[in-house]
């Protein structure tokens, strides 16, 4: 199997392959059937080598929430302040 990328982690359920050049066929229906096993387990990102594919990006996910955007952004979140 191909390296590993510091994102992905061991003991994760896998659900078909995220890059599709793994694939034993590239067919239009294993590429199909690939994204639609991906899709069924909330994996929104597959990519074919360098391509990224998308489904359903709007989907909201749990690992972007708020706090992972203020701080990707580099914000600091402020305590409220009392009056």
């Amino acid at each position: 199997m191909g390296a590993k990328y510091h994102w992905q982690s061991q003991n994760v359920k896998q659900s078909g392959v995220d890059d599709m050049v793994l694939l034993s066929k590239i067919t239009e229906d294993a590429i199909v059937d690939n994204l639609k096993k991906r899709y069924m387990d909330d994996y929104i990102f597959t990519y074919i080598g360098p391509v990224l594919i998308s489904v359903n990006p709007f989907k909201q996910m749990p690992y972007f929430t708020d706090r992972e955007i203020e701080l990707y952004q580099g914000l600091v979140p402020r305590k409220p302040q009392h009056r």
